[in-house]
């Protein structure tokens, strides 16, 4: 029979549209950055709260937490916690310096899984407010359907300010 003109449809008649790809939507929080931010502002984050929010406001799929590893007992308290709250959990190693600073290398681990995963998702939330990630962020606004970033104003860097706008 072949392909025939819209006019020519009859109600009724049985067509065949093509499906819709689901919306998949991934979250990737820099933990770090977020904790340090709602400290300034004197907040404690509710992850409780942030887990029911990225669900029903965002339709998020997966969750990634973003994090330097820790023995302090407070902090594997949290981890446990965000891991009930269904968080993925993503730890990178602290390194200790010489001259006793610590650093965990979260933004390039949290940079490199947004990149591995992108096939996966068509909708991005990121939490941070580090300039760092301006590259990334600036790329998935190009290749998804929706990026939405999340952090606290006054510690955000100008420059993910200008490229998100007003959104």
């Amino acid at each position: 029979q072949g392909w025939k003109k819209v006019r020519e449809l009859i109600a009724g008649m049985s067509v065949a549209v093509p499906r819709q790809r689901a919306k998949t939507t991934y979250a990737f929080i820099d933990g770090a950055n977020i904790g340090r931010g709602a400290e300034a502002c004197g907040w404690k984050i509710d992850y409780a709260k942030l887990a029911h929010y990225r669900a029903t406001r965002f339709g998020v799929a997966r969750a990634f937490y973003f994090s330097g590893t820790s023995e302090k007992p407070e902090r594997l308290e949290m981890y446990e916690e965000l891991q009930r709250l269904g968080f993925e959990l993503l730890l990178v190693p602290t390194r200790r310096f010489t001259d006793g600073t610590k650093k965990a290398d979260v933004d390039s681990r949290m940079t490199f899984e947004i990149m591995r995963m992108q096939k996966e998702y068509n909708r991005a939330v990121v939490l941070t407010g580090d300039g760092d990630f301006y590259w990334i962020l600036e790329h998935l606004r190009t290749q998804k359907d929706r990026v939405a970033l999340l952090s606290f104003g006054k510690r955000t860097a100008g420059s993910l300010k200008r490229l998100f706008g007003s959104e």
